[in-house]
């Protein structure tokens, strides 16, 4: 079976890779990122699916971007899916991909076995009457933390207007200290080798993306991964969202904040493990 590979989708050149064997998992997002992001233990357990979505490839020649539904998107992770063999996988999505990972969900609701949810975007109107992201630091982050913002905006490069690849990763990097349990983390080598395509990742909060998008109520068994100190989604956002799941079981990360497979890979492991032998374990 190949462990790597490439799908034409529209002339988009989306790469996939393979790595581990257990339980089908397929995780949607640039696949250089995310193999570095989940610790590799996870492998002895999960047959795992990498694969770049369209806001992670090069926009080939002459296509309109703007003609992009995140319908496009869900079948582009069915073609991957297909592509690769997997039966009935866990669908996999951290931050704007667990979004994709949710339309996915609805558009092929027979091809998933279950759904994990990483500091997931929930729908856009679960963030109105909430307390901002930016009023959640400012409150409750510690001195320490907020110093460290500070430092960050002042000494690394800020881009008011983002117009580039690399301007999009600086202000990924000058943000650290909100996205990172671990304060004085520098998150640059996590981007190495990532194609960002911004075209793509606008229209994808467009009309067309996440601005008008909303969740279905679902009995799709689904486990959701929340870091306490998380200043890009916080945790308290899914307290409305989290009601559509009938099977929802869910975890908040004490030490991380927007990504806990990486801020705390043994007790996530651990969590998620669990919850997918409890769903699926074979018979003894």
């Amino acid at each position: 079976m190949a462990d790597h590979g490439e799908i034409d989708r529209d002339g988009f050149r989306l790469e996939w890779v393979r790595e581990g064997t257990g339980i089908p998992m397929l995780v949607i997002g640039a696949q250089r990122y995310y193999r570095r992001i989940f610790a590799p233990s996870l492998r002895e357990h999960f047959e795992m699916v990498f694969f770049d979505s369209r806001q992670w490839a090069r926009t080939p020649e002459g296509f309109d971007v703007g003609s992009l539904t995140l319908r496009d998107f869900s079948d582009d992770a069915e073609a991957v899916r297909q592509t690769t063999g997997l039966e009935r996988p866990v669908v996999v999505g951290h931050s704007h991909h667990g979004a994709l990972a949710m339309a996915y969900a609805q558009d092929y609701p027979e091809a998933a076995r279950g759904l994990g949810l990483i500091a997931s975007n929930p729908p856009l109107a679960a963030l109105e009457g909430v307390e901002s992201a930016d009023d959640f630091f400012h409150r409750d982050a510690s001195p320490e933390r907020l110093a460290a913002h500070e430092h960050n905006q002042s000494s690394r490069p800020v881009h008011a207007d983002v117009q580039t690849p690399q301007q999009f990763i600086d202000n990924y990097v000058a943000n650290d200290a909100r996205n990172w349990f671990d304060f004085c983390f520098d998150c640059r080598a996590l981007w190495q080798g990532v194609e960002v395509n911004l075209e793509v990742l606008y229209q994808l909060f467009s009309a067309d993306g996440f601005a008008t998008w909303d969740l279905e109520p679902t009995d799709l068994p689904t486990f959701l991964a929340l870091g306490r100190y998380d200043y890009l989604l916080p945790y308290f956002v899914w307290e409305a969202p989290k009601k559509r799941f009938a099977t929802l079981t869910e975890r908040l990360y004490e030490r991380s904040a927007h990504t806990p497979p990486y801020e705390q890979p043994g007790q996530f492991n651990a969590d998620l493990v669990s919850w997918a032998r409890e769903k699926w374990a074979p018979p003894q």
